[in-house]
């Protein structure tokens, strides 16, 4: 069965195959999301030399701010226009818009994650380490990754 790539990891390691490895470690101790199955093809994996490297990392970070943004216009819609409308939101709907994008800010992956930088920690890529992957070494890597099903999510519960 083919799956269609759900995310993105970048990943610094001594070569594809280690980086790959390091994406099967992380996905399968990960207690905030699981998926019954999920694939790495080592084809697909693209070192920072690759043609599509700088383009593919570039439509993750768009993705993930393109979310970020749907999630800010979810929590406009229900009131919260400014931080001090944070405190008088309803709990439920709007909490939870907020509790997605707090860990999309914060750091935590999730199903929604298009692109996730396991080198910060982040969605996002630091000017630094762009400028140290764009540097001498040959350690990084971006590593898509193919999923089953999801078995469980701490930010969506599967029924």
């Amino acid at each position: 069965m083919e799956y269609p790539i759900s995310h993105y990891f970048l990943v610094r390691a001594e070569s594809a195959t280690l980086a790959a490895r390091h994406i099967e470690r992380y996905l399968s101790g990960n207690q905030l999301i699981s998926y019954a199955e999920f694939f790495v093809q080592a084809e697909e994996v693209l070192d920072k030399e690759h043609e599509k490297f700088w383009d593919t990392l570039g439509m993750g970070l768009v993705a993930n701010d393109v979310f970020a943004r749907r999630m800010l216009e979810h929590l406009k819609e229900e009131g919260a226009t400014t931080l001090e409308d944070l405190l008088s939101i309803k709990q439920g709907y709007a909490t939870k818009i907020l509790h997605t994008l707090t860990h999309l800010l914060d750091g935590f992956i999730g199903i929604d994650s298009v692109f996730y930088n396991l080198v910060e920690d982040s969605h996002w890529v630091s000017e630094e380490l762009s400028e140290a992957i764009r540097g001498q070494s040959d350690e990084y890597w971006l590593v898509p990754v193919r999923t089953g099903m999801l078995e469980n999510s701490v930010l969506h519960p599967v029924d």
